[in-house]
């Protein structure tokens, strides 16, 4: 894909969104998922998250969106809402409900969450969207806005937040209005972020550590945004703006490993809904003329955003849902709602680069996975977690020991929803996964204990004592948090030809059912095949095999509730159950296996002498003492 057929693609795109949600705002359309905050920021959210790609659109074509049966330019729309959203007198002003310190701080860091998009879009195209106003409305429109990013930038949430504020300043001081009374609470919020830098590229987002998908542009993309927008006349800039830029170099080199050759990644973590801004820190790094590799970027970036176009089921005006690929309210976080998707607009900073930039004048590279196989290990000490790329068998999978939701006690980890996102042994490019329910655990690539009555569930949630060493990834972790004593210790061995082996060491302090699961395969209709411990979809096929102290009952097509599953509305996984266990220590040693080229491959040998647990594929010997787990 070039630069004109992704900004036709872009502009229809736009077109359809902008005129829904115009028509939405202005008939007071009820909103159904909304943000945690309100409905006033969930307004906000639909409002003004698509403008952060918006402007190479507005800045070299004419898009004028149609609502209510009229037409008018996207850019009269779009002033017509910040005015009346700044207004102090008019029905339709923001935070109208704004009352007391919580409130107040809620609104304050959220609405400027969502303003950010608004600031972005005019930096980029002022032309349009902010010299043609009166005096009066530049100074009603910047003065509510200072306002509002001043008290959020005094009191943000403590992550990537800080970035809100300080880009809606940043910009009005590009603008040339005087910001300097939040000068002080700027520099705090740049220090804070400095220490959420821990290495190799690699930031955390808070101060209780967190690690996902959401990495790319919950920072890189943030702060190649500053290196384009801040006060170039600093002292500080250009030694911060180089060190940027460096970082997100570094970063890049290893995160273009997760991409399959279709442009789809093994999505994990928080805002699913977002999409292909995922890809925002690729074109943001070719616009700030970053030392990447210009073809891969460019095929990184295209192929990802034609991977939702292609793959998804739109809604019947083809704008994306509330999902990944297809109408999925529960995809979508408490700080969400059904505007928040808009944020997938954030992978269009690619056509900030003009037709003579490198991204788009170097020819399209193979992806990695295209070219080699590969396994490795993120660069970050104590990070532990690898990527494994298998074009012809099943696309990249993400073996994963620390990268889960793990915030103290601000969230715990309480929810089956939460471990599915962020605790499962491995998440798949072309396999996805599922969430649980209320009556349904979600136990794909899973391990689960249950009471001995079946009225309690249990998922892998937060893990403890983990490590990599030869290969292996070792982690364990409590099902129950009332009853302590009761622990699973996993040696988790990636393999290939499709295989990965987990040994669990199961140390049960009571009675339990054992339930584990394999990948799970979405489908759309009703061709798949169930044998005793493989399912068998079109091309795709998963199994699991485990020798066990008991017997065991398989079960190839254990459902995922549908509409909880990531990549489809229905979605199987094989898996087996063993009766009501006792009290005591039990072995484990289960063949994983999932392909996407029709074929099941010869399982690997697995045996188990004593403590020891051997597994040999081909020239692969691995041996792993359970006593000592």
């Amino acid at each position: 894909m070039n630069r004109e057929q992704l900004m036709d693609l872009t502009f229809g795109m736009y077109k359809t969104l902008l005129s829904d949600i115009a028509e939405r705002y202005e008939n007071n359309t009820q909103y159904i998922v909304s943000d945690r905050v309100g409905y006033e920021c969930t307004r906000m959210e639909e409002l003004f998250r698509p403008l952060w790609g918006i402007a190479p659109i507005l800045k070299e074509r004419n898009l004028e969106i149609t609502f209510n049966g009229k037409t008018m330019p996207a850019e009269e729309w779009i002033t017509d809402v910040i005015y009346n959203g700044t207004s102090p007198d008019s029905p339709r002003r923001f935070g109208q409900n704004v009352e007391g310190k919580i409130q107040t701080f809620r609104f304050a860091n959220q609405g400027i969450t969502e303003i950010a998009g608004y600031m972005l879009a005019v930096y980029f195209a002022r032309e349009k969207l902010w010299d043609p106003l009166s005096p009066e409305y530049k100074e009603q429109i910047s003065s509510w806005i200072l306002k509002w990013a001043t008290i959020a930038i005094k009191d943000s949430i403590k992550n990537n937040h800080y970035w809100f504020p300080i880009i809606c300043i940043e910009v009005l001081k590009s603008l040339g209005y005087d910001c300097s009374d939040a000068d002080e609470a700027v520099n705090a919020g740049y220090n804070f972020l400095e220490k959420m830098y821990l290495g190799d590229g690699w930031y955390c987002d808070g101060a209780f550590g967190r690690f996902d998908y959401y990495e790319v542009w919950a920072h890189h993309a943030y702060t190649l945004l500053w290196t384009i927008i801040a006060d170039k006349n600093t002292d500080f800039y250009k030694e911060k703006a180089e060190t940027y830029k460096k970082r997100t170099e570094e970063f890049l080199r290893f995160y273009a490993h997760y991409f399959d050759e279709n442009g789809g990644i093994p999505a994990y973590g928080r805002s699913i809904s977002y999409r292909f801004a995922v890809v925002s820190a690729f074109g943001l790094a070719a616009k700030c003329g970053c030392d990447i590799d210009y073809g891969l970027a460019r095929s990184i970036v295209t192929r990802n955003i034609n991977y939702f176009f292609k793959e998804s089921i739109p809604s019947k005006d083809g704008i994306f849902h509330c999902g990944y690929l297809y109408e999925s309210p529960a995809f979508a976080e408490s700080y969400a709602s059904d505007g928040a998707n808009c944020c997938y607009t954030e992978g269009f900073f690619c056509l900030l680069c003009d037709k003579d930039n490198p991204l788009w004048t170097t020819p399209e590279k193979p992806l990695i996975i295209e070219e080699k196989n590969y396994l490795i290990e993120c660069p970050l000490d104590g990070l532990e977690f690898m990527i494994q790329g298998d074009n012809k068998k099943n696309g990249v999978t993400l073996y994963n020991n620390s990268i889960h939701y793990y915030q103290s006690e601000f969230f715990e980890m309480r929810f089956n929803d939460m471990s599915g996102y962020y605790s499962k042994f491995v998440y798949n490019s072309r396999s996805g996964f599922g969430i649980s329910t209320r009556d349904t655990t979600a136990s794909d690539n899973m391990i689960s204990l249950y009471t001995s009555d079946g009225r309690m569930s249990s998922t892998r949630q937060s893990v403890d004592n983990y490590y990599t060493k030869d290969g292996m990834m070792f982690s364990e972790h409590t099902p129950f948090s009332n009853d302590p004593e009761t622990i699973i210790k996993t040696c988790m061995i990636p393999l290939w030809d499709g295989y990965h082996v987990r040994i669990h060491k199961v140390i049960l302090s009571r009675s339990y059912i054992v339930c584990e699961g394999g990948f799970s395969i979405g489908y759309t209709d009703d061709q798949f095949v169930r044998g005793e411990n493989v399912l068998t979809y079109k091309n795709m096929v998963s199994s699991i095999e485990v020798l066990a102290p008991c017997e065991v009952e398989y079960k190839s097509a254990t459902e995922i509730q549908p509409g909880m599953h990531l990549l489809k509305p229905q979605a199987f996984y094989p898996s087996y159950t063993t009766p009501v266990l006792e009290k005591g220590e039990y072995t484990f040693a289960t063949s994983v296996y999932f392909s996407t080229d029709g074929t099941l491959e010869e399982a690997p040998e697995v045996t188990i002498v004593g403590n020891i647990v051997t597994v040999k594929q081909g020239d692969i010997v691995k041996k792993v003492d359970t006593s000592k787990l």
